[in-house]
């Protein structure tokens, strides 16, 4: 299947009116691969991305592609670029509009994951940060 563009996802995003999570992968990452399998594969974050995200995969290392991003035309590996992921696998945080909130490069583990998904998702990000976001989940 090839990669969905940017611009399709936006469309999504608006019209269920949920925020982006774009994951920035590699074929031959052995992170990206541990991320889908120990915490993309989990039962718990699925339903969180399927009920609070418009979830979509980026490969970093094709020129495939084509999405319009910040008024360009740009290839996967440039909007990779462009949304700041020097390593893979990065998770990139949009709002429904494709403006990126915040990036979080590196593999995460799924207690981490979920309370990120819980603070982008919930919009708690608007209000708080996430350390204190984070404080107040635990107690």
């Amino acid at each position: 299947m090839p990669p969905r563009s940017l611009g399709e996802v936006v469309t999504q995003a608006e019209a269920q009116e949920t925020p982006i999570l774009l994951e920035i992968y590699a074929p031959w990452c052995p992170y990206c691969q541990k991320m889908q399998e120990a915490v993309y594969a989990d039962s718990t974050v699925r339903a969180t991305l399927d009920r609070q995200f418009t979830y979509a995969r980026l490969n970093r290392d094709t020129t495939a592609g084509v999405h319009q991003f910040d008024g360009r035309t740009l290839s996967s590996k440039e909007l990779g670029l462009a949304l700041g992921a020097r390593g893979v696998p990065t998770t990139v945080f949009m709002t429904p509009e494709g403006t990126p909130i915040a990036k979080q490069p590196g593999y995460i583990k799924r207690p981490m994951f979920l309370t990120m998904l819980r603070y982008f998702g919930s919009g708690a990000y608007e209000e708080q940060g996430f350390e204190a976001f984070r404080t107040q989940a635990s107690e």
